[in-house]
């Protein structure tokens, strides 16, 4: 299935990079279980959450790709985690270099084009579905983030999508607090697959919901004119959602984020 929206005139959508799970593994020269900053021990939570990327918590099978969170034990030990302990471990997917340390490159940058993911996450309090997007930069100083999809495991209702720009410092999103996705449904989405899909050209920044636009960014001085890179993982317990006191309950449960592909188009 191509991007819901028209290319422009005179130019044709091609697919520039995907990720079927046809297999019994995903494809290694296109994914790594690690954040870029990976210098050996793959990388822990981006937000001061529980978790712990291993590799071992990615598996392919009928179709899909599994990404799943499950207890630690024992703990890995990390700043980057609350109180120094990542106590779960958990999957994550990127396009970014497969290690930090040896000059490598990035499995795969892009600069404008439609992206879409098919997935299906957990509607479990202190699980938190992530599909985003940042600069392909080793040095890690980062002045825009595409949040495609944000999702906190209590309320399977709202999808937060959000564009951070000048620094990061500030932000557009099609949604107006919780319970609203701009022009999209509020319903319950966890029950089946959904895609998520962002439009990022020259002009405009727009999100769609399996199909539909929700909202859209139009300030062409502040959109990202830099390749960026793709990631999607689960977050377990993370600042956020302790923040809005819907952290994990329960210690021990186990969930899982799955995606049926992972896709790109650009036109030409």
């Amino acid at each position: 299935m191509g991007p819901p929206v028209a290319a422009a005139a005179g130019k044709s959508w091609r697919l520039a990079f995907s990720e079927e799970f046809t297999g019994s593994d995903y494809d290694h020269g296109k994914l790594s279980p690690c954040f870029d900053w990976n210098t050996g021990d793959c990388t822990s939570t981006f937000n001061n959450g529980r978790e712990h990327y291993q590799p071992s918590q990615v598996t392919v099978s009928n179709g899909t790709a599994k990404l799943t969170a499950a207890p630690l034990s024992p703990a890995f030990a990390d700043d980057a985690c609350q109180s120094g302990k990542c106590t779960y471990k958990a999957g994550l997917l990127s396009t970014a270099r497969p290690s930090a340390q040896n000059g490598a490159k990035y499995l795969y940058a892009f600069t404008y084009g439609y992206v879409e993911a098919r997935i299906k996450f957990p509607a479990t309090q202190g699980f938190f579905t992530a599909f985003w997007m940042l600069p392909a930069k080793t040095d890690y100083q980062y002045q825009t983030e595409l949040d495609i999809l944000e999702l906190l495991g209590d309320d399977p209702s709202t999808m937060y999508m959000t564009y951070h720009y000048a620094g990061r410092d500030t932000s557009y999103t099609p949604n107006s607090g919780k319970h609203n996705n701009g022009a999209c449904a509020v319903k319950d989405y966890s029950k089946n697959f959904v895609r998520m899909g962002v439009d990022w050209q020259p002009d405009h920044i727009a999100w769609y919901i399996d199909g539909k636009k929700c909202g859209q960014f139009t300030n062409k001085a502040q959109i990202a004119k830099e390749p960026m890179q793709l990631i999607l993982h689960m977050m377990v317990d993370n600042d956020w959602q302790r923040r809005w006191n819907v952290g994990l309950k329960d210690p021990t449960l186990t969930r899982r984020l799955e995606v049926d592909y992972i896709r790109v188009f650009q036109q030409v």
